[in-house]
Formats: structure tokens, C-alpha cells, sequence
């Protein structure tokens, strides 16, 4: 088991909820932007890995006062039998489930989904569905993977399954008006009306170059407004005002 962090005590990682945070090592994208690259790898530890023991332990501490759990990374499904277990474990204990996800391993989601283990699927769609798009942003071809997990959807409004995309964004890098347009399309056509977020990158967090700045809040909202043309719930999230509906 391999994790890097956990955050106890959350209130923006699963909007209206208190959460417990744990990231999880691994990731097969290297998106230049990310925040959290010191989890892309598993031999980048710099202390020793947290064993599962230790986080059911923090799971058990915090839940007098969280309502869920959040799995994040990296890509949370990388571990996916110490994701299982955890998710299991949390749901024992009377907590929701939520995992973020880059989309790549379509089967691993369908798993956790016919598990029924968890509550809350938020999928990054970090470019339009196209092979280009994703090498550039991702260093990976990886929007057929994308697009099928887009199409377990469905599976989780069978389930009862609270599904969310998202798409960070950074001037002139990714989230034009075009490349939103596209996005909200092919979310549309694969995924349905489902809940969409367009994030505020923050360039200093991010791994290697990206535009110094960020987008403004009101260029977020311009953005946000061509999505809501195709999607009915569209939010933005920024650094200095958290998440709001358009």
C-alpha cells in the first residue's frame, strides 16, 4: 500500500460534505500542470509508505466528524486492491465513498462500481476526446480510455451514483472557448447532463512549465457559460472563491 498524504479534515474536496482525504501513489499521465507530482511515482517516496492499518486507523479517528472519504492521487485506481479494501472499510464504518479519477482504467471503475462501493465518481477530462489532445496535455493517448469511462455513467445512475467531470484549465495551454465547446460536447454525447467543473489551474503549483497565470475568475465564468449552453450544471471552482454555479 502506497500512499503519500492524507488530509484529515476537508471542506472543498466533496462540495456540502466533511471529508477525509487520502491520495494514493501512481499515475500513468504526466500532465505538466499537476499539483500533485510528487505522487506520480512510486519510488519518489520520500518517507516510508503509509500501510493500510495506519490509515484505517486515521479513517476510524476522523469519523465522529466527516461524513466520507475521498481517494484521490496520482490515480487512486492504480492501487486498486488497497482502493477495495479502503472502500469497504470506510463504508463499514457508515461513511460515503468518493474517488477522483483521470478515467484510465475503465474496467477498475466498472469494478468498484458493480462492488458497490462507491458514492461519488469525479472524473478529470483533462482535453477534447482526441489522440492530439491528450498527448499534448497528458503525454499519454488516452481518450479512448477516457470515453469509455465516460459511458459508465449510466451505470451510475443505475447504482445511485453521484457523477461529476472536470477539466482544469490554463491560458493559451488548455480551455479555450473551442476546447471547452468540445469537451462539454462529447461529455454530452457519451456521459449525458451530468454535473461539469471547470478549475482554476494555479501555475505555481504546477510540475513543470505552464502559463504563468491564471485564468480570472470572470474568464472561468465566460468559459463556463459555453459549457452550460450543452450542460444544464456547470460550476467553476477558483483559489479565491471556492465552487459556484453558473
Amino acid at each position: 500500500m502506497t500512499t503519500k498524504n492524507i488530509i484529515p479534515l476537508s471542506t472543498v474536496d466533496w462540495y456540502g460534505r466533511a471529508a477525509t482525504v487520502v491520495f494514493l501513489m501512481g499515475c500513468p499521465y504526466r500532465c505538466p500542470y499537476c499539483q500533485n507530482h510528487a505522487l506520480l511515482e512510486m519510488g519518489q517516496l520520500s518517507s516510508e509508505p503509509a500501510d493500510i492499518e495506519e490509515i484505517e486507523s486515521e479513517i476510524e479517528r476522523n469519523s465522529l466528524f466527516i461524513s466520507a472519504v475521498v481517494f484521490t492521487g496520482g490515480e487512486a485506481f492504480c492501487q486498486l486492491d488497497a482502493l477495495l479494501h479502503l472502500a469497504e472499510f470506510t463504508h463499514k464504518h457508515g461513511l460515503l465513498v468518493g474517488v477522483e479519477t483521470n478515467g484510465y482504467y475503465t474496467d477498475r471503475i466498472r469494478q468498484m462500481i458493480d462492488a458497490h462501493l462507491v458514492d461519488l465518481i469525479c472524473m478529470d477530462v483533462k482535453a477534447p476526446l482526441t489522440r492530439d489532445a491528450y498527448l499534448r496535455i497528458c503525454g499519454i493517448d488516452a481518450a479512448k480510455h477516457v470515453s469509455d469511462s465516460l459511458g459508465l455513467c449510466e451505470l451510475c445512475r443505475e447504482n445511485k451514483i453521484d457523477f461529476e467531470v472536470r477539466t482544469t484549465v490554463f491560458p493559451n495551454f488548455i480551455g479555450s472557448p473551442q476546447e471547452i465547446r468540445l469537451i462539454a460536447e462529447a461529455i454530452l454525447e457519451i456521459a449525458g447532463d451530468v454535473r461539469y467543473i471547470i478549475q482554476q489551474g494555479i501555475p505555481e503549483h504546477a510540475w513543470k512549465d505552464v502559463p504563468e497565470r491564471a485564468y480570472t475568475r470572470d474568464e472561468l465564468i465566460s468559459l463556463a457559460k459555453i459549457a452550460r449552453q450543452l450542460l444544464s450544471d456547470v460550476r467553476i471552482r477558483t483559489k479565491e472563491s471556492g465552487e459556484e454555479c453558473v
